[in-house]
């Protein structure tokens, strides 16, 4: 088994009615994906997760078990009769290297 580091964004339609856009996100966390890192609550419609994979696959094929992730969970919220259209995402995933919060206060030029 090797593990995958992933990072999801994602655009919703802006008339997405707040309870589906949460929706979204719970039926994401529910599939692994976290919304959190060292306690700290990543920007909204951003997610991450360390994906285990089989040893012959490649970050493509984690790519595309991502997208299944995000598409699967957006047809479980339309199937609850709520509207949602996801107009856009963009994963990465690295097979190595860091990963973390960015340092310091941003919101402070001296950052």
């Amino acid at each position: 088994m090797r593990k995958f580091v992933c990072s999801l964004t994602y655009e919703v339609h802006p008339e997405t009615a707040e309870d589906s856009r949460k929706l979204l996100r719970a039926e994401l966390v529910g599939r692994r994906w976290l919304e959190r890192v060292e306690g700290k609550r990543l920007p909204s419609n951003a997610l991450f997760m360390v994906r285990s994979a089989g040893d012959d696959d490649t970050t493509n094929d984690v790519h595309e078990a991502c997208t299944g992730d995000l598409r699967a969970a957006a047809e479980s919220v339309r199937k609850t009769g709520r509207a949602l259209t996801v107009l856009r995402a963009w994963i990465h995933v690295s097979g190595s290297g860091t990963y973390g919060p960015a340092a310091g206060d941003l919101a402070s030029p001296e950052a």
